[in-house]
């Protein structure tokens, strides 16, 4: 019996955290490595601002003067076959001190929308109008970028493998280079991305909103969907939280196509942000708040074929909404997708060919901190129940 009880105990201390590595794995069916965060002093951007005047700014090897903006050359590791070849940063010292933001795109290299909203924001700033420090790194993927890939030269996911390291496999090695000598000099990051493989998804941002100085980060963006997700495993937003430097992921429409509406959103929200910590005079309206979901799910498809969808990005529906319908091109049978709960589309596949088990969309819930608390424990309360019955049905068995 003393056994049991150990037994027992051990799996109180276990279901907690097993439940919600389920949970956060939701995000691309990746287990979720819940990496030891590094709290900042400071309460959020803002406390960063002096009021004294800037001073040289230092990345890569180079003195950036304040009130001005220069291209450097980073080379990183995707250089083939001995040449370099040198990845684009764009950075813009300001007159005033200030936070130092930092904004990537194409990490997957086929993700177009983040490049754009990069440029625009970027070309905009007015170095001798600007507070802080803007760094922009608007392809990270160089080499998915020029063949219109996902993926990193050997076919692998560049942020399944951050923070990386110096003698590891080929995108561990590309995604160290970039923290140690780029995202490690900043203070906070936004890393732009989004769908994958012709999925779509509504504007927003991914962010883990448990950790204090990334709901700050969050809150500076308007009215830009947020939604609670600690990320994958990998991931460059998880890496550089884990450091201390706190980061979000801006998820704008689908790849290998720039949705120019979309892309103006994006650059809104950015520019939101920078007026909101105090790095531009240059306010943005926003109609309504902005809105957050605690949770979502995926709908995947049950069988193959073609799909249509029947619901907009951003719709509000209700349980057994027709999502969308899934064609038989051979034998005209259609079958229609339901949804089995109400929410909001937040992502969504585009119209194609799907096989069974394709997720097609993604629907954002919009529970409160205290629902998922008291679901959690109802969760908790149930393993317990369901322990202590199979105890107790093991200790009847001996007894016999």
């Amino acid at each position: 019996m003393k056994n049991a009880w150990l037994v027992l105990l051990l799996l109180l201390v276990a279901v907690p955290a097993l439940a919600t590595e389920a949970a956060d794995g939701a995000e691309g069916d990746l287990p979720v490595k819940k990496e030891t965060v590094v709290v900042q002093e400071t309460k959020d951007l803002r406390d960063r601002f002096t009021g004294e005047p800037a001073t040289t700014f230092k990345l890569i090897g180079t003195e950036i003067e304040p009130g001005t903006r220069r291209s450097l050359q980073w080379f990183s590791p995707q250089a083939p076959g001995g040449f370099a070849v040198a990845t684009p940063v764009i950075v813009v010292n300001g007159h005033k001190a200030g936070p130092v933001l930092c904004l990537t795109a194409a990490v997957h290299g086929d993700e177009l929308n983040g490049i754009e909203i990069a440029r625009r924001v970027v070309n905009s700033l007015d170095p001798k109008k600007l507070k802080g420090v803007v760094v922009s790194v608007p392809i990270v993927n160089l080499e998915g970028f020029f063949r219109r890939e996902r993926y990193i030269g050997d076919r692998r996911d560049l942020n399944r493998y951050f923070p990386g390291s110096p003698d590891g496999a080929y995108p561990g090695r590309v995604a160290y280079a970039l923290m140690e000598e780029i995202v490690k000099h900043c203070d906070a990051v936004v890393d732009l991305h989004t769908g994958s493989f012709y999925r779509e998804n509504l504007p927003q941002l991914r962010a883990d909103l448990a950790v204090k100085q990334v709901a700050y980060l969050a809150e500076g963006f308007g009215g830009l969907t947020v939604l609670h997700n600690a990320g994958p495993s990998g991931s460059l937003r998880g890496a550089a939280t884990a450091a201390g430097v706190p980061a979000v992921v801006m998820e704008i429409g689908g790849p290998l196509s720039l949705d120019l509406k979309k892309v103006e959103l994006g650059v809104k929200s950015l520019e939101t942000l920078l007026h909101t910590i105090g790095m531009i005079d240059r306010a943005r309206i926003w109609k309504n708040p902005q809105p957050v979901f605690y949770a979502s799910q995926f709908i995947r498809a049950e069988v193959g074929g073609i799909l249509i969808n029947k619901v907009k990005l951003g719709a509000t529906i209700k349980t057994d909404t027709v999502l969308a319908e899934i064609i038989d091109p051979i034998n005209n049978s259609v079958f229609q997708v339901r949804s089995p709960t109400g929410g909001t589309i937040l992502g969504r596949a585009q119209n194609q060919f799907v096989s069974p088990g394709f997720a097609i969309f993604r629907i954002g819930h919009k529970r409160s901190k205290e629902e998922l608390k008291q679901k959690a424990k109802a969760e908790k309360e149930a393993q317990t129940e369901k322990v202590l019955e199979e105890l107790g049905a093991n200790e009847a068995t001996r007894d016999r």
